[in-house]
């Protein structure tokens, strides 16, 4: 497989010539794979993508987003995830096919401003995307506090195989939990890690384009390099699965909450 490294395209660039599969933001003409996007194209075992500079959040089937509840109606959730559509969770979904309006109380489950993480199950631009809970480790957000950055930056923020949400992880003692659609929920021990987290996504969400990012967010965060593995050693864990970026990764639902590790109170401010 041939390895692209941070190459810059507009739409139309041709990005590479040969038998490789088109996955996000291009298509293929006869034998050339050809950007659709302003980006940056990059290479992988299943095929070529680019990841855009800049853009709105435009929900796909089985992205696992980080939504905020806006407001019910007497069947479902309103809930914002960050994207020019707005997103509803049917109350069958959370009580059950049992579920009645008189019956249950759906404010009990599911306020305004409360956080969840959930699957997109359908959309198709003709109506608003639909959600679902229906999952390990999907549901309401007890702890933790929550930002916004462009969701054209999750795939930076994450790195090969995780490897940049890990270091920041790691180096902070937080927990970062991490939507497609750009709404990220960090947990934490301390303030002060938590501050020191922020500093670091924020590095990425503004040089995402820039070389060197890796060290640069080491750098900040004071991490030295690990001496190279030796052969054979396998003791390094890849964390390829922390969204499913729905182009056959087969891993969706590593998402994890972690409900017991934080005294941090989600910060309920306005997400728009």
């Amino acid at each position: 497989m041939l390895e692209i490294k941070k190459k810059y395209v507009i739409p139309g660039d041709v990005i590479v010539e040969g038998n490789y599969k088109p996955l996000m933001n291009v298509i293929k003409k006869e034998n050339s794979i050809i950007s659709t996007r302003i980006g940056i194209a990059e290479s992988s075992k299943d095929g070529i993508r680019v990841i855009p500079l800049s853009g709105i959040y435009i929900p796909r089937i089985n992205d696992i987003v980080i939504g905020k509840i806006i407001d019910n109606s007497s069947l479902s959730w309103e809930v914002d995830i960050n994207s020019c559509f707005s997103a509803h969770l049917p109350a069958q979904d959370v009580f059950g096919r049992d579920f009645s309006p008189a019956r249950d109380d759906m404010k009990k489950r599911f306020a305004p401003g409360d956080l969840l993480t959930a699957r997109i199950i359908a959309f198709d631009r003709t109506r608003d995307p639909m959600l679902s809970i229906q999952e390990r480790d999907l549901g309401k957000i007890l702890h933790g506090e929550f930002l916004k950055i462009s969701s054209t930056r999750v795939p930076r923020l994450i790195g090969k195989r995780g490897s940049m949400i890990q270091t920041i992880e790691q180096a902070t003692q937080t927990k970062i939990l991490i939507g497609q659609n750009g709404i990220l929920v960090v947990s934490g021990q301390n303030h002060e890690g938590m501050n020191l987290a922020f500093q670091a996504i924020k590095m990425v969400e503004d040089e995402a384009h820039t070389s060197n990012l890796t060290q640069k967010v080491k750098d900040l965060l004071n991490v030295q390099d690990e001496s190279p593995q030796k052969e054979g050693d396998n003791t390094t864990v890849g964390k390829e699965g922390y969204i499913n970026n729905n182009e056959n990764n087969s891993e969706t639902n590593d998402i994890e909450t972690n409900n017991n590790t934080s005294e941090i109170t989600i910060s309920k401010g306005e997400s728009s």
